[in-house]
């Protein structure tokens, strides 16, 4: 059954408060640097959209390990994240970046503005119900032939975790097959996807705007 707008801001609201008091950039942010896998999926990333392009990172926490990553590689990066406290430590971690403090579920760019649109560990903290109006508005955003990187959940389910890093947070995902057929029905094609099994289960999934 679908949920109701004020359900759904509740369970946003849950989540902006898991990262304002809770301990996720300390135990997942501070100090981590790029995985190999992670290397290979960015430099795929890197050729397709070339030198000098522009990125936008939607739920890009303290700004690292990522969007340091992208703008020593010569990219311009443009980052967004609902709890301020992330941006304000965002914009001291990467100051060359342009930080944004709002909801990206809820954004509104000018259409075409982008060559590729990032989101890591962040999609499967919003309903799920809105996935695919959230992959439309990306498709938006991008340019011609852009391309997006992205994470979301591997099981079809929604949960609240009682004490995920000192506070509580929600996950609200479906299926690895529904993810990918979302991404497809939001106008994209599938590049390439890595199932993220290592230490935690995720979906990574490159994909190109298509004409």
């Amino acid at each position: 059954m679908n949920k109701s707008e004020k359900e759904m801001n509740k369970m946003r609201d849950k989540v902006r408060k898991g990262y304002e008091e809770g301990q996720y950039a300390k135990e997942y942010r501070e100090g981590r640097t790029i995985r190999d896998f992670e290397k290979e999926l960015f430099e795929d990333l890197f050729e397709k959209i070339g030198e000098e392009g522009s990125i936008l990172d939607l739920g890009c926490g303290i700004g690292i390990p990522f969007d340091r990553y992208f703008v020593d590689n010569g990219f311009e990066v443009t980052g967004v994240d609902f709890v301020e406290k992330n941006i304000k430590r965002a914009k001291e971690n990467v100051p060359e970046a342009n930080f944004l403090n709002t909801d990206f579920s809820q954004l509104d760019f000018t259409k075409k503005t982008f060559d590729a649109v990032v989101s890591f560990y962040a999609i499967f903290h919003i309903p799920r119900e809105e996935h695919l109006d959230l992959l439309e508005k990306i498709n938006l955003m991008l340019k011609e032939s852009g391309n997006i990187l992205i994470t979301m959940g591997t099981g079809d389910n929604e949960k609240i975790e009682s004490d995920f890093v000192d506070s509580k947070m929600l996950w609200s995902s479906f299926s690895i097959q529904k993810d990918k057929d979302l991404v497809k029905k939001a106008g994209f094609k599938i590049l390439r996807s890595y199932e993220e099994t290592e230490e935690e289960h995720h979906l990574w999934i490159l994909a190109e705007k298509k004409d």
